[in-house]
């Protein structure tokens, strides 16, 4: 199994630590790279890229306050950063928390604007620009019908797209940010924030980053901390990030589309991550199924 970051790393002085990850399609390692601590994903699948996650990494060093870590070198499917401290040991979120990361959050869209929606790339453009966000969100979908299709579950993604091609307007324009696109609790280490206010220390998971809207976002990030939180977390969440950058009108109606718009990748993921036996996977996944029709039928007749 280490064969991957071996191979990868044998024309540098490196020292392989420990495996830390294997979860697809990523595997990650603790390395020494010429005697710095440091952290080295690879590719296990072909869904993985990492080389476009380093340069978006890089990006957001160099253009914002977000502490993330310094990229150290690069290949086309891995990438070493230097070791980042502040990383959560635990991962369960309070409101104090809550808030401190939803400010962090705030503060790399308020810093990492763009031009135009899009998909992060390796070479050439930072971004492959798209005309319009709903086209971005498309796009994800048809990645994610294309995934569950010999599964049986691109029906379920075919119905997510034809209800964006039906509700273009609910979706833009937007102001295109850096969406990190996996800003949960354990990619993001903060201060203790009990007494005082907290501060994030620590970014780490670009992986799924686009160029997009940030309600997307803070959205993909409140939904599983009001699942494992509470209301009272994720609206702690939601101020937080209020302090700094303001919401859109119209959010709280975005916010169930998008939620369920984003099952879709839950669906994609609980096959593709391999966590659970085949009959709790049909389980969950028939589960999903069930959810996304039946709130995009009611998103229908709200939104006309």
């Amino acid at each position: 199994m280490t064969g991957r970051v071996e191979s990868r790393l044998e024309s540098h002085d490196y020292e392989l630590v420990r495996q830390l990850h294997a979860v697809p399609p990523h595997e990650v390692y603790e390395v020494r790279l010429d005697g710095t601590r440091a952290v080295c994903k690879v590719a296990a699948g072909p869904e993985a890229d990492p080389a476009t996650e380093a340069r978006v990494i890089e990006h957001v060093r160099e253009h914002t306050s977000v502490p993330v870590p310094e990229i150290l070198a690069t290949g086309d499917d891995w990438f070493v950063a230097r070791w980042i401290d502040g990383l959560p040991d635990e991962v369960a979120v309070d409101e104090a928390r809550a808030r401190t990361m939803g400010a962090g959050l705030a503060t790399l869209h308020e810093q990492a604007t763009l031009d135009s929606p899009g998909f992060f790339q390796s070479w050439g453009p930072l971004v492959d620009a798209y005309e319009r966000w709903s086209d971005v969100l498309v796009a994800v979908l048809a990645a994610r019908r294309n995934y569950l299709e010999p599964l049986g579950y691109a029906d379920v993604a075919q119905a997510a797209i034809d209800f964006v091609d039906r509700h273009r307007e609910a979706f833009d324009p937007v102001d295109p940010v850096v969406v990190h696109g996996n800003y949960l609790p354990e990619h993001v280490g903060v201060t203790d924030a009990d007494s005082t206010p907290g501060e994030v220390v620590a970014v780490i998971d670009f992986e799924h980053a686009l160029a997009g809207a940030a309600e997307w976002d803070l959205i993909r990030t409140a939904l599983p901390v009001h699942s494992n939180g509470g209301e009272a977390v994720r609206d702690a969440l939601l101020a937080g990030y209020e302090s700094v950058r303001s919401l859109d009108d119209g959010f709280d109606r975005r916010y169930e589309a998008y939620a369920t718009l984003n099952t879709v990748s839950y669906l994609k993921a609980l096959h593709l991550q391999d966590q659970h036996d085949p009959a709790e996977v049909e389980r969950r996944a028939e589960r999903m199924r069930e959810h996304v029709y039946d709130s995009l039928d009611e998103l229908d007749g709200e939104l006309g």
